[in-house]
């Protein structure tokens, strides 16, 4: 007779522990006023404002569409991510769930995951109000899957940043700092002021939110602009792995 000593469990596959936890982490921010208001109703108010006032007088349509959609890309993959995941390590979330076979890239792939879900809802939503208010549409394919593309290496470089900061520092340290980059990028970084607006558009195109709206651009100009977004998402998940701590 022997003694069977096996729990009968094994972790879940991995892409199966993403999705879930991606799912987990997407009612919440859907739950989640404040992260509505950073996520939806800043960017739908930008859009507005550059529609319908004498603010967006120097932007055709599709620029304030990318404008506002870069803006929710910056809110909802870095800033709200940042602020999220920094309360959840200060109380004790984050040592929980640095207790599974989740891992960090698990969790950087569960939360770029949540960003992609978020930003598809507010895509449609905006690309609505600007069809509605301006009669803007676009049939090009090529510059739908270059912003698609653009889009998904933008939300992978902003998490990666956003756990960064989440992981290293002080959650009070970390929500000054990603609201200040956030309103630094937002009016610096060629979203609420033109990139070509700026006295330094030739940095801010070095910029995540820079290369983001050149990438977004039609006609394409977005050679260098996926290089620079690959080069800010390789950094961060560098990053990332290095210097997140799961402890608060």
């Amino acid at each position: 007779m022997t003694l069977d000593l096996r729990t009968g469990s094994e972790p879940a596959p991995p892409a199966r522990r993403i999705f879930s936890q991606a799912v987990f982490d997407t009612r919440n921010v859907l739950r989640n006023g404040e992260n509505l208001l950073l996520t939806l109703i800043i960017p739908v108010v930008v859009l507005l404002l550059a529609l319908l006032t004498p603010l967006g007088s120097d932007r055709t349509a599709g620029e304030a569409l990318v404008a506002a959609v870069g803006l929710g890309v910056l809110a909802t993959s870095f800033t709200s991510q940042a602020i999220s995941t920094g309360f959840d390590r200060r109380y004790g979330v984050l040592c929980m769930l640095g207790l599974t076979p989740l891992g960090i890239r698990g969790l950087l792939a569960a939360r770029t995951l949540v960003s992609v879900l978020i930003i598809t809802m507010q895509i449609a939503i905006l690309t609505g109000l600007t069809w509605v208010l301006a009669g803007w549409t676009s049939t090009d394919i090529g510059y739908v899957v270059q912003s698609a593309i653009a889009i998904l290496l933008a939300v992978w470089g902003f998490t990666a940043w956003a756990l960064t900061l989440a992981g290293a520092l002080r959650a009070e340290a970390n929500l000054a700092i990603a609201n200040a980059i956030f309103l630094l990028l937002m009016f610096g970084g060629g979203l609420a002021i033109p990139l070509d607006s700026l006295p330094w558009a030739g940095l801010a195109q070095w910029l995540p939110t820079g290369a983001l709206v050149q990438a977004m651009s039609t006609p394409p100009i977005a050679g260098l602009s996926f290089i620079v977004l690959l080069l800010w998402g390789a950094l961060g998940t560098a990053l990332a792995t290095r210097f997140f701590r799961w402890e608060p």
